[in-house]
């Protein structure tokens, strides 16, 4: 093998380990983050995998809700920022929501 080949199997390999370890990244840094929904105002995760390749607007991403099935663009927040009183206000409502369901 010459050294053109080499140089050529080297690039190639290099690149392949780089967007690897890029998505691995990505990935990683998704699991601390999560969508909230415009329309219903559910929160949830989803798998890292699926927000890469999710179609893009900022920092929003093209997905479904699973609660109210809206396929919209949805706000891309870091976990940090969901406080507790968020948490405690979005039980409230879910509750409530369940409630009126229920009659």
């Amino acid at each position: 093998m010459n050294g053109i080949g080499l140089f050529g199997i080297i690039t190639v390999c290099s690149t392949l380990v780089i967007f690897i370890v890029c998505i691995v990244l990505y990935c990683r840094i998704q699991t601390k983050r999560h969508f909230k929904c415009p329309h219903c105002g559910a929160r949830f995760k989803v798998a890292g995998m699926r927000t890469f390749f999710a179609s893009r607007q900022g920092t929003d991403r093209l997905l479904s809700c699973p609660q109210c099935g809206m396929n919209c663009y949805m706000e891309n927040i870091p976990d940090e920022e969901y406080t507790e009183e968020m948490r405690r206000a979005d039980a409230e409502r879910r509750r409530q929501e369940e409630e009126e369901d229920g009659e």
